[in-house]
């Protein structure tokens, strides 16, 4: 038996203000739950209050309709908040993942309509060293993420930071590999991160993977 962090969760919880972001879920009909770390300006694209926590819906269409905007916005899902809580609090500890945990994803949509763009990085507090032969699959948060995406007010502001950081643009969202075109692909997707995280329980495995 594996030890959960002291992660609390309520599961009628929808939003909860944290000091950097909006912790956002949404709880799929289909069991497991759509989670996001949204920004002021994505939580009202999502037409929540940015005022007022807010309580998960007793409606599941409603649900399955947020949980699809939510993975349109960068949000995974997870077979529950418990994995992502255990597998989060390791990545806290310095652990690396790499290719094992979904990356952050970043979206931003122009108020023109038109197309989306998409900026990624590893979810990896450390990864090895510069001399280290091995390179991981994506790069760490930029260290002024969090102060340059916190001064934007408007998605079209946004989106300019986004490509300030090299976003990728794309025409549309089919176009993306990182954003699922339906919440059976979100799920699908989810559950092949869920075998990956699975492989970073097992202590012979991680040893020999981080070698």
């Amino acid at each position: 038996m594996r030890c959960r962090p002291n992660f609390p969760h309520d599961n009628t919880t929808r939003t909860e203000f944290l000091p950097n972001a909006c912790k956002t879920i949404a709880y799929p009909s289909s069991g497991g739950i759509v989670l996001g770390h949204f920004t002021a300006i994505e939580v009202e694209y999502l037409n929540l209050s940015r005022l007022e926590p807010a309580k998960r819906s007793s409606d599941p269409a409603e649900e399955d309709d947020l949980a699809l905007r939510m993975l349109h916005l960068g949000a995974h899902w997870w077979p529950s908040w418990s994995v992502f809580a255990y597998h989060s609090a390791r990545i806290a500890e310095g652990i690396p993942y790499d290719f094992h945990f979904p990356p952050n994803v970043q979206v931003g949509y122009p108020s023109s309509g038109e197309g989306l763009w998409v900026f990624k990085f590893s979810a990896d507090e450390q990864t090895w060293e510069e001399e280290d032969e091995r390179k991981p699959y994506l790069a760490r948060k930029p260290d002024d993420w969090n102060a340059r995406i916190m001064m934007a007010l408007t998605m079209d502001e946004r989106c300019e930071v986004l490509k300030q950081f090299n976003a990728t643009f794309y025409e549309k969202i089919e176009d993306c590999k990182d954003i699922p075109n339906s919440l059976e692909d979100g799920i699908q997707g989810g559950k092949g991160y869920e075998q990956l995280l699975k492989k970073m329980e097992d202590r012979i495995y991680v040893d020999e993977w981080l070698g």
